[in-house]
């Protein structure tokens, strides 16, 4: 016995008609996040030049594994440095060894996801 779905919802774009499982549509969805992607600027205006690549590399070769998945024991690879403050409200903090996390990429998308979507917490 298979169970019912969920009825699907009017797209949540203003006048926009499709129907979607929640939010917005693909059309829609992908629109917001391309304006979102060009509202921030690339990657050298945000802070991550070439003395941030530096930086970073150095952070990884200390602290390779994740620093989310020691606190449980594991070891897991660390790909990605985090900043616990982040640079759009503590420039100040960009290059600071105390503000940087290994972690891997899948704790720093729940870390990041809910900032860039949600305006959660970030830690």
């Amino acid at each position: 016995m298979t169970m019912p779905s969920k009825p699907k919802k009017q797209c949540g774009y203003p006048g926009c008609p499709a129907l979607t499982d929640g939010g917005r549509c693909e059309e829609h969805r992908q629109k917001e996040i391309r304006l979102y992607d060009e509202q921030r600027g690339n990657s050298g205006k945000r802070g991550y030049d070439a003395t941030w690549q530096k930086l970073r590399k150095m952070k990884l070769a200390a602290d390779p594994l994740c620093e989310e998945h020691l606190k449980e024991g594991q070891d897991v690879a660390a790909t990605m440095v985090h900043h616990i403050k982040p640079i759009e409200t503590h420039p100040e903090l960009r290059l600071v060894w105390d503000n940087l996390m290994s972690l891997c990429n899948d704790c720093h998308e729940r870390k990041e996801t809910p900032i860039r979507w949600g305006g959660g917490i970030k830690s």
